[in-house]
């Protein structure tokens, strides 16, 4: 899945946007970092309503950010490799999550017993659409968006 097309369907390229950006360390502290970002921004754009799902997939996607998007060997805490933003943009907020892999995210089939497995499952649940795309240099950012209630 690719940002462009799926979004394209959503509202126009170009016009009027808020957007906030939180980097983050490659540390397990950086999910909860992450959801505090994400509550405090939306409730900053009047948008309480979509805190609950937001988190989650804030959670989930910067939690796989650190399972499967961090380069091999890494090691450095003081780096923040990881990126998240928010955008506010034509009746959607949209999460993205940058990392340095190019690795396409895989949705799997998660076994019953199984401790990890259904974060994407759970993203494409609570969002309106979702994918990713690479980024020019290095690295892809997974999206997730959500719709913003009427007022």
């Amino acid at each position: 899945m690719h940002v462009l097309p799926q979004l394209a369907a959503y509202g126009p390229a170009l016009g009027s946007f808020q957007d906030a950006m939180c980097p983050l360390r490659a540390t397990g502290a950086s999910p909860g970092i992450a959801r505090e970002f994400t509550v405090a921004t939306l409730r900053a754009w009047g948008l309480a309503d979509l805190v609950d799902d937001a988190t989650v997939i804030v959670s989930e996607l910067v939690t796989n950010a650190l399972r499967y998007g961090l380069p091999v060997g890494f090691g450095a805490a003081d780096d923040r490799p990881i990126r998240l933003t928010l955008v506010r943009h034509a009746g959607l907020v949209v999460c993205v999550v940058a990392d340095a892999s190019r690795q396409e995210p895989l949705v799997r089939d998660p076994c019953d017993i199984a401790e990890n497995g259904r974060g994407l499952h759970v993203i494409d649940a609570l969002s309106r659409t979702w994918g990713w795309t690479p980024l020019p240099r290095v690295g892809k950012a997974v999206w997730a968006a959500l719709a913003v209630p009427a007022a």
